[in-house]
């Protein structure tokens, strides 16, 4: 199999065509296998049977398509894939009560939300908008990022506002579809991010 098995190489949309969440090369490829998503070529034509897609049959491919490879056989992956609407999980999606600390850099881009400066991410903590002190819960609609400055001088002070005189921000609902590492964004996933640029 070729390296792009590990690597994110796929974006997977919702039935209502809104991200849903990124794939790997394999998890791509089961999606076919299993017919869980429908896929979308070069030209943004929808292919809901995955036998065209596997047979390579009147599909446009990028120059630079992600593949993998067996013994005998190159199978080109799909760069964006829809989610059948018969697939089990999707019905089962809720939004979390919390983030990862991990997530919440990532979703704030390593920037502090009082200040908005950037900082590596030692230097940030997560925020309760409404003190725990208070009663403030962990739930996202009440978690921000600060730096370490910020949220000393935030304290339990309640509303605080940020360097712009605005009320701080809190994780924007619903989450933004962001992968968990490094990865080449590919330009046909950026059309597809309509509520933050990716």
């Amino acid at each position: 199999m070729s390296s792009s098995i590990n690597e994110i190489t796929t974006l997977l949309l919702d039935p209502a065509y809104l991200p849903y969440t990124f794939l790997t090369g394999r998890s791509a490829f089961l999606h076919l296998l299993k017919d869980n998503a429908k896929s979308i070529d070069a030209y943004d034509n929808l292919i809901d049977d995955n036998s065209t897609w596997f047979a390579n049959e009147n599909i446009h491919f990028y120059d630079d398509q992600p593949f993998l490879t067996s013994k005998n056989k190159i199978w080109l992956i799909p760069t964006v894939q829809v989610i059948k609407s018969s697939f089990f999980s999707f019905k089962h999606r809720k939004v979390p009560k919390t983030v990862s600390f991990h997530k919440l850099c990532l979703i704030f881009e390593n920037t502090c939300q009082i200040c908005y400066e950037k900082f590596d991410r030692h230097e940030l903590t997560r925020e309760h908008i409404f003190p725990k002190g208070k009663g403030g819960t962990q739930d996202v609609e009440n978690i921000s990022l600060t730096c370490l400055r910020c949220n000393q001088a935030k304290k339990d002070i309640y509303p605080f506002y940020d360097k712009n005189n605005e009320e701080i921000k809190s994780i924007p609902i619903p989450l933004p579809v962001i992968p968990s590492r490094p990865t080449k964004i590919r330009p046909e996933w950026r059309k597809y991010f309509i509520y933050k640029k990716l």
